[in-house]
């Protein structure tokens, strides 16, 4: 869970307006290559308001057409958060836009694809979504919900998984480096010490000059902290879980040696049971399809130079921010 934003000065020079308010006709279907279409025609020149609209426009009714095709989306309210750059605080305030306008006696259903952020951030939009349904809230993860977007599941009563589903350790990072790794590093170095009782005071120098002891505190306590949140969301649905909240929260946080492992639906189902791990249900093929919708568009943009992403209701506008060329 990275402490600092990738994405650049928060969103500046962003074109996003909110939501959208023309509608077109219903009798006509778009194709992804539309939608593509009118991306290039609004983004590859010029700034032009017009087809921007036209681009938002036909993004929206493109989505609608397709995740009405899928029965069970009538039995939810659908948020989405489409997002490869870091979870932020901002995100907890487009969710809530989208949240707040929703039938509160459904549940909610998000297609999640993040990498991970800020553990705040994603503690918040885990209670806003748990608190914004009907009490049940369900998390589909077409490819990867890492770290904190992993702490974000945590609230979920099920979590929707295909072949290429990755959920990971909720591992919190300071400046890109793991808050446990200060402490394994210590402990290794005792290991090598008793191996080697004569290296005792050039590792004491070297800890000395590198490591303040505050560190070492300030570095448990930020896994301490993760640790807290995943057990608070778990103990919202704790009747649906296997093991005690708190042992599956210790097992999220300090189980798994390496930041980027794979927690796959089976690695899953031991963690978390079948009671909350799903697989290849109606809901993930729906997940399935919002997301190669949302990563076509994402890779036509970075060819365009621009950061893409999508967090709201299905009403929303997705954002496109202008890359930094240095």
């Amino acid at each position: 869970m990275a402490q600092t934003s990738k994405k650049a000065t928060e969103k500046k020079d962003t074109i996003s307006p909110e939501l959208v308010s023309d509608t077109q006709d219903a009798s006509t279907e778009l194709n992804q290559y539309d939608v593509i279409a009118a991306l290039l025609n609004a983004f590859s020149g010029e700034s032009d308001e017009v087809k921007k609209q036209d681009f938002y426009k036909a993004f929206t009714t493109y989505l609608k057409q397709e995740v009405e095709k899928f029965k069970c989306l009538s039995k939810y309210n659908l948020v989405v958060l489409y997002d490869d750059s870091t979870m932020l605080k901002s995100d907890a305030d487009k969710i809530y836009s989208a949240v707040t306008t929703f039938d509160k006696k459904k549940p909610l259903l998000m297609i999640l694809l993040s990498g991970g952020g800020i553990a705040g951030s994603a503690y918040l939009i885990g209670k806003l979504c748990r608190e914004y349904s009907n009490g049940k809230f369900i998390v589909v993860v077409p490819r990867y919900a890492k770290s904190a977007a992993t702490l974000l599941c945590c609230a979920a009563n099920e979590i929707h998984m295909g072949s290429l589903s990755e959920l990971g350790p909720i591992d919190p990072q300071i400046n890109g480096l793991p808050a446990l790794g200060l402490k394994n590093s210590i402990v290794h170095i005792a290991e090598l010490v008793k191996e080697s009782p004569t290296s005792a005071e050039m590792f004491a120098k070297y800890l000395h000059l590198s490591i303040e002891p505050i560190q070492i505190g300030y570095y448990e306590r930020v896994a301490e902290s993760a640790m807290q949140y995943a057990e608070n969301l778990l103990s919202t649905h704790k009747e649906d879980l296997p093991k005690d909240p708190q042992v599956i929260a210790n097992e999220l946080v300090y189980k798994y040696k390496d930041h980027g492992f794979v927690i796959d639906k089976s690695e899953a189902i031991k963690i978390l049971g079948e009671k909350i791990i799903k697989h290849n249900s109606e809901e993930y093929e729906l997940g399935n399809t919002v997301y190669q919708f949302l990563q076509s568009v994402n890779r036509f943009a970075s060819l365009l130079k621009y950061s893409f992403y999508f967090i709201g209701g299905i009403d929303s506008h997705p954002t496109l921010t202008k890359q930094n060329n240095k």
